[in-house]
């Protein structure tokens, strides 16, 4: 018995030298990892130091605001605002089907959820940026490269979304509508869509909001928008106009996560005071 205590005793000691090791080989693989970022970033405080006087007279500079422009910048708000809002729903529309072959639940086949995945991903791992600079080189300057790089950047992040809702959702109804001989298309547009809808809204609100923050750099491309106005507010120093610049586009980008946030809110409680009320009205 003591023999078969020790043995027990011994291999506890063994593992949790092993899991030592472990950790150990673990936080110098991390430790190693941190300090090669920190030599590849070139960081260097002193520089930050040395700067903070000119960060210092840029920031007495931008007071007052100049306002002699404001119609202006205004116009540059409007057309990011727009640019942002046109490129979600082209986005939308192309990420529903996608989306729909990239959820597990609704997918034909394997191969099908694959192609649809990777299109997903290379989608999303492109930056609205790297679009916007396409774009401008193919279809010109002006706010429809803006619209263009938003909808194909978005697409993957709306269609992945939307696939995660879709996969989410209760397959009982879904495998009854397919009992009473329902076609495909009727299952999908009868049984997955009501239930996903408020989720598929309230992602759509996000990335809407989050395409407006997006956009309001894409002028300095040339992909129309506030960006450019900004781009040339520091090109010319006149910092007394970017400062206003910055608060528009401040004012404009809080405004919008505002009223997003308020409707996504409003969609999903919705929904669930729906299904709080469903068994009182049976």
């Amino acid at each position: 018995m003591n023999q078969r205590i020790e043995e027990v005793m011994l291999a506890n000691v063994k593992r949790d030298v092993a899991r030592r090791k472990r950790h150990f080989a673990t936080s110098v693989v991390v430790l190693s990892l941190l300090a090669v970022a920190w030599y590849v970033c070139q960081i260097e405080f002193q520089k930050l130091g040395a700067g903070l006087p000119r960060l210092w007279s840029f920031v007495v500079q931008m007071f007052p605001p100049d306002l002699s422009d404001l119609d202006v910048i205004l116009k540059g708000a409007g057309e990011t605002l727009a640019m942002a809002t046109i490129g979600t729903i082209f986005a939308t529309i192309m990420a529903f089907p996608l989306a729909l072959m990239a959820a597990r639940n609704t997918c034909p086949n394997k191969w099908t959820y694959r192609v649809s995945r990777a299109i997903l991903n290379a989608s999303r791992g492109t930056e609205t940026f790297v679009f916007a600079l396409v774009f401008v080189a193919a279809v010109g300057f002006g706010p429809f490269s803006g619209v263009l790089a938003i909808t194909f950047h978005m697409v993957g992040a709306i269609g992945k979304m939307f696939a995660e809702a879709i996969e989410t959702v209760d397959q009982g109804p879904l495998d009854a509508l397919a009992l009473t001989g329902a076609s495909r298309a009727k299952i999908i547009r009868y049984g997955l869509i009501p239930d996903v809808m408020p989720h598929l809204i309230a992602s759509v609100l996000y990335i809407w909001e989050f395409s407006v923050r997006t956009s309001t750099v894409l002028g300095i491309v040339g992909a129309g928008g506030i960006g450019q106005t900004l781009k040339d507010t520091v090109d010319l120093l006149e910092f007394n106009k970017m400062i206003t610049v910055l608060a528009v586009i401040l004012l404009m980008v809080s405004a919008i996560d505002f009223i997003s946030d308020r409707l996504r809110h409003l969609i999903l409680d919705t929904k669930r005071e729906g299904f709080e009320t469903l068994p009182a009205n049976n």
